[in-house]
């Protein structure tokens, strides 16, 4: 069985500091302990690969969450 690890580096490395940090915090709030059907079970890793994008015309990236899309810029600062 193949390591994801290097893949998700390569990933996450798209995101600066602060919206790497972003994640973990939206993580935590909207991902990891809820009951729908999509986001059950599923750990930071595997979020962060199926459901985290960066937009490249303006830098921002995109969060998939339960029942909302939330917005992270640069700086850090999440909105929906």
């Amino acid at each position: 069985m193949q390591n994801p690890l290097p893949q998700f580096i390569d990933h996450l490395a798209q995101f600066t500091t602060d919206q790497q940090s972003a994640l973990v915090r939206i993580f935590c709030r909207h991902v990891r302990d809820t009951d729908h059907p999509l986001y059950k079970d599923v750990g930071f890793v595997d979020w962060v690969a199926r459901d985290c994008y960066a937009l490249h015309f303006d830098d921002c990236a995109m969060a998939n969450v339960p029942h909302m899309v939330i917005g992270i810029e640069r700086d850090g600062y999440a909105h929906t």
